[in-house]
């Protein structure tokens, strides 16, 4: 087993494999870990390096007291990097996963980044009467209370509500995800994952959008129970140059869902 040490002395569990020239970074998602990508490391390692990691406070990785905000998670993307060297790397971001690359690029800019993969997320969860394609397409200041309030109460039943939900409306498809899903989300801790969602649903990256120079590639899953394609059509509207690519039968989880489609089109992006 693996860890690198943070600029904040605490240990992260990460995973590398590959030998290829260009380097793949996967970043998973709220309440996720490094495993969420296993569909693709498997694959992709025959063409790149592929690093992947579990975000502090998730899945191997260590729970210290402190540090549970989108801005440290950013630092500590930096501070894995560093580690490796990487002078060029592609960034594939999950759900939260990318907003800790919104935050690397309010931080750090563009500078060793390669090219940039979005998975199902918004630049901000919250929506109001001027920006409708947030979380659910309509997601209040007291929808997001009430949310954390459900979680913070008892975690199981939470995970109850919550699995189904990031996969297509229609259902999981594979059962065997669905049941292993499950599994690993009630590992988490309620205390760091509402932690999380508080800093999470607090980010608003909007201005981060234009400033992003780099190849960006927009995925998402056209039966989404989490957002809207309104919402991948504003980032992409955002971004300069970026492509949107819809999954059909697919939700919030595409990667799992689809991973055949998923890992071609990151292989035709990367090249």
């Amino acid at each position: 087993m693996s860890y690198f040490l943070t600029d904040d002395n605490t240990k992260l569990y990460y995973e590398t494999t590959g030998e290829g020239n260009k380097t793949i970074l996967f970043i998973h998602g709220w309440s996720a870990n490094h495993l969420f990508f296993k569909k693709q490391i498997q694959v992709l390692k025959n063409d790149y390096k592929v690093v992947s990691y579990d975000l502090r406070g998730h899945g191997l990785s260590e729970e210290p007291k402190n540090g549970y905000t989108i801005p440290r998670y950013a630092q500590d993307l930096k501070n894995l990097i560093d580690y490796f060297s990487l002078k060029s790397v592609v960034l594939v971001g999950w759900s939260m996963g990318t907003d800790i690359i919104f935050d690397y690029i309010k931080q750090f800019g563009c500078d060793n980044v390669e090219k940039i993969i979005i998975m199902d997320m918004t630049a901000r969860l919250i929506t109001d009467e001027n920006y409708k394609v947030g979380l659910y397409g309509k997601f209040s200041h007291e929808d997001n209370l009430n949310t954390m309030v459900a979680m913070n109460e008892n975690w199981k039943e939470f995970v109850n509500v919550f699995v189904p939900a990031i996969f297509a409306k229609s259902g999981c498809k594979n059962k065997e995800d669905l049941k292993w899903t499950y599994e690993e989300e009630n590992k988490n801790s309620a205390t760091v994952m509402t932690r999380m969602w508080v800093t999470m649903s607090s980010q608003d990256y909007r201005d981060i959008l234009p400033k992003i120079t780099v190849p960006t590639l927009i995925t998402f899953g056209e039966e989404s129970g989490l957002y809207p394609r309104e919402n991948s059509e504003y980032l992409r509207d955002m971004i300069k140059g970026s492509k949107m690519v819809g999954f059909s039968n697919c939700g919030h989880s595409l990667m799992l869902e689809d991973p055949d489609k998923f890992n071609n089109e990151v292989k035709n992006f990367v090249g």
